[in-house]
């Protein structure tokens, strides 16, 4: 497979990745801007897609760190490109700095314990009227897992949605994978990860390079669609090559009594960020399997009844991990099936210190 690097080979040969990416950023590569990336669309394209879901992300930091663990493989070499929102932003952040799944696992221990401590749910009552958790304590504790690198120091190509609560539109981070997205590569990994988990009601909105950000999860808690359709527009890839592993963080099964059916603000308030979060996911898994087919698309979750030891801002860590290590123990065979055969493709960013900033990256899908 080649990259946008002008005419096409006559002769069949691959062009030179490298070569061919400094054209990019050079500007010897084509025009047009909304070009696709590969020019020679690869056979298969696989998407890592995370979901958000607080707390309860040590799941799939778990099912991760098992795979590996058990199949004697690095989740990050079959990938070509890793999305994530929330909690899920904060795992495939952490992978694109270069972290093991196992070191994610141990990062999330200690970040559930700084950011969700359990003195601060005595006072669950105040979040209906300001966010019941300290922006501070998470970007303390999300620094420590992702240090100062940038976003565009990752090792993978990343994209992470958030929402601007000021324009009422996405806002979707990016690694420079391409020629246009020139000015989210500048920003921390830290900042995105903090605009991505800024769920409301639990963190107050983030401003980063002065945008208004909350968690992604408000529209894209799974982000598998956001990521085939990066694919598909930004590489360029055949929507038949996209192979998609979709993690989920432990769904609950639907709990809506009558009463709520003419609740109001009352009834409904510790129920409208869980609610919206399954929502997105369920629609999003539904979408995916029409788009990339049943034999492309792998869910790996569990769905339990409701229980304080899988809460967002809660979670027993030895029942996340038992819930883990059986899940992945099913689904250990259709991860060797579906993905251990794929060699992603040699990601080098695409971005040029000292180049004028150019917009339209974020609202782009």
């Amino acid at each position: 497979m080649d990259v946008v690097s002008g005419a096409r080979p006559e002769d069949g040969t691959e062009v030179d990745l490298v070569d061919a990416r400094r054209a990019a950023v050079s500007g010897t590569a084509s025009t047009d801007p909304f070009a696709p990336f590969f020019i020679d669309p690869p056979k298969r394209f696989q998407v890592l897609a995370l979901d958000g879901g607080g707390a309860r992300g040590l799941f799939a930091a778990h099912i991760l760190a098992r795979l590996e663990s058990d199949l004697g493989v690095r989740i990050t070499d079959s990938f070509d490109l890793i999305a994530g929102t929330s909690t899920g932003g904060i795992i495939a952040l952490a992978l694109g700095a270069g972290l093991r799944p196992a070191e994610i696992v141990a990062h999330y221990d200690r970040l559930v314990d700084a950011v969700f401590p359990s003195r601060r749910r005595r006072f669950r009552p105040l979040q209906l009227v300001r966010p019941l958790y300290s922006a501070d304590a998470l970007r303390s504790a999300l620094t420590d897992v992702v240090g100062d690198n940038r976003l565009g120091d990752s090792l993978k190509p990343l994209i992470i949605p958030t929402w601007d609560v000021e324009l009422g539109q996405v806002h979707i981070f990016k690694t420079p994978h391409h020629p246009r997205f020139t000015r989210d590569w500048r920003i921390s990994m830290t900042d995105v990860a903090v605009a991505t988990s800024a769920a409301p009601t639990y963190f107050p909105a983030a401003r980063v390079d002065g945008c208004r950000l909350v968690d992604g999860g408000v529209w894209a808690n799974d982000p598998s669609v956001v990521a085939v359709t990066e694919a598909v527009s930004v590489f360029g890839v055949p929507l038949g090559a996209v192979r998609v592993l979709s993690v989920g963080t432990i769904g609950e099964g639907q709990d809506h009594p009558k009463a709520l059916d003419n609740g109001g603000l009352a009834q409904w308030s510790t129920r409208l960020v869980p609610t919206f979060m399954g929502a997105t996911s369920r629609a999003g898994q539904g979408i995916i399997q029409h788009l990339v087919g049943r034999s492309n698309y792998l869910r790996i979750n569990a769905t339990i009844k409701k229980s304080a030891r899988f809460s967002l801002d809660a979670v027993n860590r030895d029942d996340v991990e038992g819930l883990a290590s059986s899940v992945s123990r099913v689904h250990g065979p259709d991860y060797t099936t579906m993905f251990d055969g794929h060699r992603a493709y040699d990601y080098e960013p695409l971005h040029a210190t000292g180049e004028p900033t150019r917009e339209g990256e974020h609202a782009t899908l």
